[in-house]
């Protein structure tokens, strides 16, 4: 059984905002003189944080399919044409993407009132000091998801407890600086291996430091940040020599492998949807799916995807094994390839799947670690190359440090080919965590890929979500002025 705090979130919450039917006590007196007291309620705070993440609607749902269905490699149906299709965000969608920005200014919220509580708290100074880097660590991945979907962003460092004051938009180079500032913080105290799979540990905040580095092209930073997490030699890549082994990755019974750095954890009680989204009911992937999201092989990702390569084999499918009759069956031509990479037979319910979401493993490290020191030396250098092979050899079903018959040259290669490598290997390793958008937005390579891969035009009201209507009416430091362009 997996083992994590997180099948408390849900009574957190109730804690921190309960009132007595039997007693009428100010809600601010229940926090101050009666919760905010032992150890366990600072735990209790902390996984308060993590209750709004794991909520429907967000990681491993809707907001991972509104991501995705702009990739080049998956579209989507349904009411998530419109969004494939590069047509702009419809009011459903719309306010799908007004439910992301709630959750994650709650989780921030919640950041905010464990920074202001837990350092009065009478619990040992050390376990103190790790409980609020983790909540550093939590406001910083939050506003990395915000700043990215939605540019500019009220910055809250302080709780609604603590003002009521609304703020307006902040540029996105000082919503950086404060996540950069966050996460220096909690990757000097955070412990080096994580108290429970699904929080955070060192390692996560300086690969989380390593990504917004890259993502500000601070390549120098970038590349050290990921050395250190790789130099620690706490992760290596997971052994792959037959297909189904990226289950000890994905399956609905991984957890804490040697390549987990930052995953959103789920199991049956907790569970996801993601899988349910992707996925054909009638295979033994799983008993539930509504293939929300499919592929073609028109498209240049996959149909350029060797077929040798295991992740193929285990990520993709259009033909499968009827879970009823045992026959082998072909997807119908309208939804011509569908995503197999979360697996979980015995998953109880359309949003009880317990596979995990990784945020943060080894494999993003080592290739964001290959693509920052090429950009910094204008060519990759020698280590750039061999992690990217570690990738691809891995990929096949070689050892990851071995030298193999698949294995990119040593030589030959310019800034942009080496970056193109990377960029195909980072697709193939990342296929449906929610990630290929960004990382295509991130460099400024959208509008030629997506012309290349599906044929439409991409405008720049595509590339950032709309500030919600809800915002602009009760901010009165937001009003439509000062609304993403084209909405």
């Amino acid at each position: 059984m997996k083992r994590f705090s997180l099948f408390f979130v849900f009574l957190t919450v109730i804690l921190v905002g309960c009132e007595s039917y039997l007693d009428e006590v100010p809600k601010d007196r229940l926090s101050d003189e009666l919760f905010y007291q032992s150890k366990s309620d600072a735990q209790s705070a902390i996984n308060a944080i993590y209750a709004p993440l794991l909520e429907a609607g967000l990681f491993g749902e809707t907001y991972y399919a509104e991501l995705e269905s702009m990739s080049d490699y998956a579209t989507g149906r349904g009411s998530y044409i419109p969004v494939g299709q590069y047509q702009g965000l419809d009011p459903t969608n719309a306010n799908r993407t007004a439910g992301f920005w709630s959750r994650f200014y709650r989780s921030i919220n919640f950041s905010n009132i464990a920074l202001e509580k837990i350092p009065s708290m009478d619990i040992l100074e050390n376990d103190k000091q790790e409980l609020l880097a983790e909540a550093k660590f939590m406001r910083a991945f939050c506003y990395y998801h915000l700043v990215v979907n939605f540019g500019d962003v009220p910055l809250y460092l302080g709780s609604e407890e603590a003002t009521e004051d609304a703020l307006p938009r902040s540029p996105v180079d000082k919503v950086y600086e404060a996540i950069i500032s966050d996460l220096q913080d909690a990757e000097a105290v955070l412990p080096s291996t994580e108290a429970q799979f699904g929080h955070p540990s060192k390692w996560s905040a300086k690969s989380l430091l390593a990504l917004i580095y890259l993502t500000n092209e601070n390549w120098a930073l970038a590349k050290a940040k990921a050395g250190e997490v790789i130099d620690s030699g706490m992760y290596s890549l997971v052994d792959v020599e037959v297909a189904d082994d990226f289950n000890a990755l994905y399956g609905a019974g991984a957890n804490g492998s040697s390549e987990e750095i930052f995953y959103i954890k789920y199991n049956n009680q907790v569970g996801t949807g993601w899988p349910f989204f992707m996925l054909w009911d009638k295979t033994i992937y799983a008993p539930f799916g509504a293939f929300v999201l499919y592929s073609t092989t028109d498209y240049p990702f996959i149909s350029e995807w060797d077929d040798n390569d295991l992740r193929k084999q285990f990520n993709i499918f259009s033909e499968y094994v009827n879970r009823n009759t045992g026959e082998i069956e072909t997807l119908p031509a309208s939804t011509p390839v569908l995503c197999s990479k979360y697996r979980d037979p015995a998953a109880p319910g359309n949003r009880s799947f317990s596979n995990d979401l990784p945020f943060m493993k080894y494999s993003d490290i080592l290739l964001l670690y290959a693509e920052a020191a090429s950009q910094e030396s204008n060519g990759p250098t020698s280590t750039a190359i061999e992690y990217l092979n570690m990738i691809k050899r891995r990929a096949y079903g070689y050892p990851a440090s071995s030298v193999s018959a698949v294995d990119y040259p040593s030589t030959g290669w310019t800034e942009s080919s080496f970056l193109d490598a990377v960029l195909k290997e980072r697709g193939y390793e990342q296929y449906m965590e929610g990630k290929r958008w960004l990382d295509l937005k991130r460099l400024g390579i959208v509008e030629e890929v997506i012309l290349n891969a599906k044929g439409f035009n991409v405008l720049d009201t595509h590339l950032l979500w709309p500030i919600p209507e809800q915002e602009i009416q009760t901010n009165p430091l937001i009003n439509q002025e000062n609304q993403n362009p084209g909405y």
